[in-house]
């Protein structure tokens, strides 16, 4: 049933950044980017939030973009996130997100030879994955929202360079997984640099 929920998610995401009509002003951007992920913290009781330290993140959107206003589909995974060496019940671990968000841009005719900075904010799915020791294994998929900003700056015509911070949380305060004494719950900031090509 979760992974239906995360499937269909993943499916409104595509739809949302490539269903959007074509216009004369608007154009198609593709980032895959690296960074990290930082100032996590959690309800689950085998992760003290103390013991949480940047990890890599990687991953990648798609962007259908105008003069202002545009839309975009995010995926972001974060392998190991929750362990540490002051977490040593942690044998693996993973948060992946997937979010379909709206996209505020400085106008192009005032970004045309410099840095374009942005808002994004949106919606989707966190899945969350943590591999105890003795066997206590968990897997969840919350709702969840992001919201963030950045630059992107073209380089050429077709290639450039973008970077983002972004604040990723929960917002599905029914579930609980058996480790925690409320409602499960995620949160943390990711910072990343992209590679922004024009489709």
């Amino acid at each position: 049933m979760r992974g239906r929920r995360l499937a269909s998610v993943a499916f409104a995401a595509a739809v949302i950044s490539f269903s959007a009509p074509r216009s004369c002003t608007a154009e198609w951007q593709f980032k895959p980017f690296i960074g990290a992920v930082y100032g996590a913290d959690t309800t689950d009781v085998r992760v003290p939030s103390s013991s949480l330290h940047p990890h890599l993140t990687f991953g990648g959107n798609v962007t259908l973009l105008g003069d202002i206003f545009g839309l975009e589909g995010d995926f972001g995974h974060a392998p190991g996130v929750f362990q540490a060496t002051s977490a040593p019940l942690v044998e693996d671990s993973g948060v992946t997100t997937i979010t379909g968000n709206v996209v505020v841009a400085m106008p192009r005719k005032l970004a045309q030879y410099t840095l374009r900075p942005y808002l994004v904010g949106g919606a989707g799915m966190m899945h969350i994955r943590l591999d105890a020791l003795g066997g206590l294994q968990s897997t969840s998929d919350l709702q969840a929202m992001d919201l963030g900003g950045g630059v992107t700056g073209f380089l050429t015509r077709r290639v450039g360079v973008s970077w983002d911070v972004r604040y990723f949380r929960s917002i599905d305060r029914t579930q609980q997984n058996g480790f925690t004494f409320t409602s499960e719950h995620l949160s943390f900031w990711r910072a990343g640099m992209a590679m922004a090509i024009r489709l």
